[in-house]
């Protein structure tokens, strides 16, 4: 890996980051089975009811990994797309997207072993993507409140 930082504090650094509201925005982590048709590291809903999606790579490989796989992270709903990768490989990133995609490259977030996010230079986060039906914010919302109870008997189990 080129992060010590797990995938659980790489969501809670962005939840923080202060790029998002955390008071009004949905986050749900590691969503896939009910809304979309593949698993989505981080989903962020806006108040609006636009959704985000967060790719989280910890490693360069995993990165690259990515690119093998059929969905390519093109849900009609996701109006907002980002990678983000430790601070160790985002000159790497970028310069693979600005070649893969040229003008159109995905925008990078980049996260240091202290948590902190930065915005890299570039790209584009917007993808177009519909506003969500209030009952696909719901069913949303339905699957975040389902995973913090999930984590919390995790958590608990942990402890014991």
């Amino acid at each position: 890996m080129d992060t010590k930082l797990t995938v659980d504090e790489i969501q809670i650094a962005l939840r923080n980051s202060g790029i998002w509201n955390k008071r009004q925005d949905i986050f749900i982590p590691n969503l896939s089975w009910g809304l979309l048709q593949y698993e989505a590291d981080l989903v962020i809903i806006t108040k609006s009811g636009y959704m985000t999606e967060v790719e989280i790579k910890r490693s360069w490989e995993d990165f690259k990994a990515d690119f093998k796989k059929s969905h390519e992270h093109n849900d009609p709903r996701v109006y907002n797309f980002y990678y983000c990768v430790p601070e160790s490989i985002c000159d790497r990133v970028v310069a693979f997207l600005t070649e893969k995609y040229d003008a159109g490259r995905p925008a990078v977030l980049c996260v240091s072993e202290t948590g902190g996010i930065r915005r890299y230079g570039g790209g584009v986060s917007h993808r177009g993507g519909r506003k969500l039906f209030l009952e696909e914010q719901l069913t949303a919302a339905r699957l975040g409140c389902m995973r913090v109870w999930n984590l919390k008997e995790k958590f608990l189990k942990q402890i014991e």
